[in-house]
């Protein structure tokens, strides 16, 4: 069994995954920035409570992170398994985006997840194992109307994957990149900020109108547990892959984006969505 250091983990796809892996007997170590909420994830699952364990963490201040990733490796000496799953979805154009806003939706996508993995790489390193799992999406590799911030924050954290990917092999540490599609989470409901905007005489409004009306009614959202179960196929699997797309729309989207223009792509998404 892994000890494994699960982020963003007091709702969601984090704390669904927590409860999934304490079930199958990990030691699941959990981290967000609300303790309470943690500890209802503790609370949710009697039966396996022993293998989950709350630490108060807030990814985008380095402070917090230097100090709980110190305090998780003097507790537990190594973590086996790094699932980096903390984030948030700034949404609307970047024209009525602060400078601020954005820098905060790279704090926590990019750098705070940088920062944390850089602190357990070297015991990873030192024991020539370890699984470093990033949590990203289908707009981490494809276009979406109002969520540029978002979606570059996921670019560039498809990239970082991929070069960790190949400076850690040698050191025996695979890095894995989930990239679900539209999922049933609070993550979604939340995603509101910037493209729910109350100035009536936003030039963008009403593409904005139509782009969450056909989002709400193009297809219905996959459960977030499926995430869950492919983070657990990932932690089981001898050689995992670096990419795995979870979810129907997300298949579908990249297999298109394969296989026709990026022009033709474009059109045909902004002909489902706008």
């Amino acid at each position: 069994m892994e000890t494994i250091l699960i982020t963003g983990a007091s709702s969601g796809i984090g704390r669904l995954s927590a409860i999934h892996l304490a079930e199958k007997g990990h030691q699941v170590v959990i981290a967000a920035r609300n303790m309470d909420r943690l500890e209802e994830t503790v609370h949710q699952v009697p039966s396996v409570a022993h293998n989950i364990h709350p630490y108060m963490m807030d990814v985008s201040d380095s402070n917090s992170v230097n100090n709980t990733a110190n305090l998780i490796l003097e507790d537990w000496g190594h973590i086996d398994v790094l699932v980096n799953n903390a984030g948030y979805g700034l949404r609307g154009p970047l024209e009525l985006l602060e400078a601020q806003e954005i820098q905060e939706q790279f704090q926590t996508n990019v750098f705070g997840l940088m920062e944390l993995t850089r602190l357990f790489i070297p015991e990873m390193r030192k024991r020539c194992r370890g699984k470093i799992i990033n949590i990203s999406s289908v707009v981490g590799r494809m276009p979406l109307p109002f969520n540029g911030a978002y979606s570059a924050s996921k670019f560039a954290l498809e990239g970082l994957s991929e070069n960790l990917r190949l400076e850690l092999a040698p050191f025996g540490i695979s890095v894995s990149i989930i990239e679900p599609g539209y999922f049933d989470t609070a993550f979604v409901t939340n995603q509101t900020k910037g493209i729910h905007s109350e100035e009536t005489e936003s030039p963008y409004k009403s593409y904005q109108d139509k782009y969450l009306h056909r989002q709400n009614t193009f297809g219905r959202p996959a459960k977030a547990n499926k995430v869950a179960v492919t983070i657990g196929n990932v932690i089981a699997s001898k050689s995992p892959k670096l990419r795995y797309l979870v979810g129907v729309d997300a298949h579908y989207a990249m297999f298109l984006k394969a296989i026709i223009p990026d022009r033709l792509f474009n059109y045909i998404l902004g002909k489902i969505l706008m």
